[in-house]
This record gives C-alpha cells, sequence and structure tokens, in this order.
C-alpha cells in the first residue's frame, strides 16, 4: 500500500525537521546496537548459554555474532572448532 501523496510541496521545516529525526534516530540506534554487543560478547565470554541461542535472542545473524567474537578475541569453544573443522574437511573431500 503507498500512503498518498501530499498535496503540497513540503516545505524546506519540514525537510529539515524530517533529518533531525533521522540523525536523532540513527544515533538510538547507534547507543542500542553497542549496548546490545556488550551484552552479546560478554553472555558469550560467560559461556553459560548456546552461542546460537544468543545469536537468536539478539536478533543479528549467527555469522555477525561469530565475527564480533572474533574480533572481540572470543575463541569458539573446542567442540564448536572440532565440529567446524569435520564440515570444512566435508567440504573440500573430494566426491568421486
Amino acid at each position: 500500500m503507498n500512503p498518498t501523496p501530499p498535496t503540497e510541496s513540503p516545505s524546506l521545516e519540514d525537510i529539515g525537521a524530517a533529518g533531525t529525526r533521522r540523525l536523532r534516530d540513527a544515533d538510538r540506534l547507534k547507543k542500542s546496537s553497542d549496548e546490545l554487543k556488550k551484552l552479546v560478547l560478554a553472555a558469550l565470554r560467560a559461556g553459560i548459554h548456546k552461542p546460537t541461542e544468543v545469536a537468536k535472542k539478539s536478533g543479528w545473524t549467527g555469522a555477525h555474532v561469530r565475527k564480533m567474537a572474533r574480533e572481540a578475541g572470543i575463541e569458539p569453544d573446542d567442540r564448536y572448532k572440532e565440529r567446524a573443522e569435520r564440515l570444512r574437511k566435508a567440504q573440500t573431500e573430494d566426491p568421486s
């Protein structure tokens, strides 16, 4: 559903107000993302919850959470390393 276009051209004040709202919202999004990142990394460091559960609850993809973890110096648990190595090996093996 497309909104009905305005009958009048927007004023410069309307455009300026919308721009200000966008910047304010961008700042709030950045702050909330930073807070969420701190919580996710703390949860991964604590090791109480499974990484997949943490990723799901965060709303971020597993790949994004893994990347953040590696950048923060959090390495995968040994059992995850073994599984990743098995998967990588299976993908590179010649099927013939």
